[in-house]
């Protein structure tokens, strides 16, 4: 009888059936996990220059080692066992996973620790075979992240907590900081707003004494009621910080990518009015001081009183602190006397008073108290019959109000200073006032530039077919501007078509992509063919004033179009882009052939600001209206506005300045643009003492272009003439280069 071996027992066949299976789920033999399988993962590499590999733990156990017969998993590596390790799932946490050392020759470490009993691995962690000093050391990670929204509930419960936590900390170390009683007067000084001479206010208008209403009930009242439709509506309902509102403004950026909306309540409104301690850096800690004054407040003064107090100190533009004052100025009437529309107009200005007058922009005036009235009418506030009769009433302002804010001088650069301190300070901020602002006005050069504008409308303009221009004079060396007009009549329109008008740039961008080829190395002496040329399925024309080969002086000169082309061929769309970012183009520019002709749109002051690195070595710096923003509630001196807190110096801002291209070619692009002037497209232009620049047309004339500067005069100014609606023009480059001519004749002559 032959002898055989003995039958394996029955728990040994049954361990050899479980390797089996888990070998086949490791090694999938062609098969896949489902797309949207979750299974927990060993991640391992085998030296630094090699790939990770992924192994899917789908089983209850495996053996990790180099024997291909006893391993589950093997890696071939002499420093590892026949045996290395084990994987045990957690009965009681089926995610993770027991490592086991089943008696290795090199062991298995997890942060320079040998591992020798069992250890339960999570997701993250990272062993070694061998210890981690070795350089040959194998990684094995266990990668078994929790589904998304699991990692959200538990981040959140733990931020929720932190946060609360903190706050409760936090609000009863500042509680005591902040005495309450009695309130502080909180009146003091608006944006007072200098030219470069540091004495000439741009706004003379003075404030005249401040007035206050003792009681709610003498106030108009829809003045209230406007006042908590447009800035509380649930005032009467939260105890000075409103969660829902915090909630659904929170919500609200998260979608728009950015601060859309805010969530301060009136009495954190008055505490920032009120309380100079709670400061203005737009950040948390503010924000936490803010809350804790407006809990306090709430604990001590009823809301009547709250609101009493907000009603008669809020800052309403030029000097007025209050709707007492507010309405004295505009109306001529006490709070106690306003209309519905009246009311709603005061109202509507108190996210920028100094903007939204109804002086100094009616029709957004107008829009803005529309708004008002139908929150009002929303919230059953007032009547149907109430807010239509309102929205149907036209806003009459007091001949007095209108005098003072027409004394404004240089207005449309008055309101861009205000646009750049939003930018600066950020919106709430800005809109809190009481700064005093340094600029770099030049009143000489700004009362020239706004005549020469007018001057030209009036005697040109209707030959010519444009109606309105812009106008930017800038120092290149400094970015200072010092004149700027957006416009022939503020007092018509106050549109300001040097800051906020869009328009296509047309042959003043092509500078761009002749700096970018000659920074590419491109001699300034290569020739391009005159002929029409294809690019990306559109066709261009030949040249228009040059015929044959000619080169980029040339081409530059007669503004060739066919020339520019080559040019941004030659060298790549993305190299004349990446030159007209860097030179202060923050309006979106398309890849496109056409972008070189000037498709693109850009203000009048971003394409100015663009022409300094010609003016100025290759260096850009940021045209900028304001020197410094000083706290004017801040002030040791207050006879002494050099005492004051200074908030922001441009001279200090480590972003305004950059090389952009080399000196020697912006000396190149200079004498190019010089040829442009004596001999070009420019003609009108010359004025000797070095003058360059570039004219630019768009098609059909609608957009009129000329910018330069003066090499001994450290002057760059831009010019654009057109029409609001687009409409075409019978005029060409030519009248914007003469404007430009007569213009700066008369500034550098002084």
């Amino acid at each position: 009888m032959t002898n055989q071996p003995p039958d394996p027992p029955k728990n040994q066949l049954t361990q050899m059936l479980t390797v089996a299976i888990q070998k086949a789920r490791v090694n999938f033999n062609g098969l896949s996990l489902k797309k949207d399988a979750r299974v927990p993962e060993l991640q391992i590499q085998d030296g630094e220059d090699q790939p990770v590999q992924n192994y899917p733990l789908v089983g209850d156990r495996y053996t990790v080692g180099r024997s291909s017969s006893a391993s589950d998993i093997v890696i071939r590596n002499p420093i590892v066992s026949q045996v290395h390790f084990s994987l045990q799932r957690d009965k009681k946490n089926p995610n993770c996973f027991y490592l086991q050392d089943e008696n290795s020759t090199n062991g298995v470490y997890f942060k320079k620790r040998r591992l020798k009993k069992p250890f339960l691995l999570r997701h993250g962690d990272t062993i070694t075979i061998a210890p981690p000093t070795l350089t040959n050391a194998i990684n094995i990670s266990y990668y078994n992240p929790p589904p998304v929204w699991v990692k959200g509930l538990r981040y959140g419960l733990y931020g929720v907590s932190g946060v609360a936590g903190l706050c409760a900390a936090l609000i009863g170390v500042e509680w005591f900081k902040y005495p309450v009683y009695p309130l502080p007067n909180g009146v003091s000084e608006p944006v007072v707003i200098y030219a470069r001479d540091e004495k000439t206010p741009l706004n003379p208008v003075q404030a005249e004494n401040h007035r206050e209403i003792d009681k709610l009930s003498q106030f108009s009242p829809y003045l209230p009621k406007a006042v908590l439709a447009s800035e509380d509506s649930r005032y009467y309902w939260h105890f000075g910080v409103d969660p829902y509102g915090i909630t659904r403004a929170v919500v609200a950026n998260i979608r728009g990518g950015g601060i859309k909306e805010g969530a301060s309540t009136l009495t954190q409104q008055l505490a920032r009015s009120l309380f100079s301690e709670v400061g203005r850096q737009n950040n948390a800690s503010r924000k936490l001081r803010e809350m804790v004054v407006a809990l306090k407040l709430e604990a001590v003064y009823s809301k009547d009183e709250i609101l009493r107090n907000y009603l008669n100190k809020v800052y309403l533009g030029v000097g007025n602190y209050g709707f007492e004052d507010a309405a004295e100025f505009y109306f001529d009437k006490s709070a106690k006397n306003l209309t519905l529309s009246e009311a709603a107009t005061l109202v509507a200005m108190l996210p920028a008073p100094n903007l939204y007058n109804p002086v100094q922009n009616y029709d957004r005036s107008v829009q803005f108290r529309n708004r008002v009235i139908n929150r009002m009418e929303s919230l059953r506030m007032i009547s149907a019959d109430e807010a239509d009769r309102a929205r149907r009433s036209r806003i009459e302002v007091s001949s007095k109000a209108k005098q003072a804010l027409s004394q404004i001088i240089a207005p449309y650069f008055h309101s861009y200073v205000f646009q750049e301190l939003r930018e600066l300070l950020g919106e709430d901020l800005a809109k809190e006032g009481n700064f005093i602002v340094e600029t770099g006005l030049n009143l000489s050069l700004q009362a020239k530039a706004e005549k020469a504008l007018k001057n030209n409308i009036n005697s040109n303009g209707s030959r010519f077919g444009y109606s309105e221009g812009a106008m930017v004079t800038i120092n290149p060396k400094n970015g200072e501007i010092l004149a700027l007009v957006g416009g022939v009549d503020y007092k018509k329109s106050q549109f300001n078509r040097a800051t906020q008008a869009k328009r296509q740039s047309g042959s003043t961008f092509k500078v761009f992509a002749y700096a970018a080829a000659i920074e590419d190395d491109r001699s300034p002496s290569k020739v391009y063919s005159c002929d029409a040329l294809l690019w990306k399925g559109q066709r261009y024309k030949a040249c228009e004033r040059s015929s044959g080969n000619v080169d980029m002086y040339r081409g530059l000169a007669q503004s060739e179009n066919a020339i520019a082309l080559r040019i941004a061929k030659d060298v790549g769309l993305d190299q004349v882009i990446s030159v007209a970012q860097k030179a202060g183009i923050k309006s979106p520019i398309k890849e496109t052939p056409g972008l070189v002709l000037g498709e693109n749109e850009a203000t009048v002051l971003e394409m100015t600001g663009g022409y300094s690195i010609f003016a100025n070595q290759g260096i850009w710096t940021r045209p900028h209206a304001i020197r410094r923003i000083l706290d004017g509630g801040d002030c040791t001196n207050n006879e002494n506005i050099d005492t004051c807190r200074v908030i922001y110096e441009f001279s200090q801002d480590p972003e305004a300045t950059r090389q952009v291209i080399s000196p020697e070619v912006a000396r190149t692009m200079t004498q190019m643009m010089q040829g442009v002037v004596q001999g070009g497209t420019g003609k009108a232009a010359n004025i000797g003492v070095g003058a360059a620049g570039k004219t630019g047309t768009t098609d059909k004339n609608v957009d009129l272009w000329f910018i330069g500067y003066t090499t001994n005069a450290q002057l760059l100014t831009g010019i654009w003439l057109g029409n609001d609606n687009n409409s075409p023009t019978r005029g060409s480059s030519g009248q914007a280069a003469q404007l430009w001519g007569s213009y700066m004749k008369t500034i550098i002559q002084d």
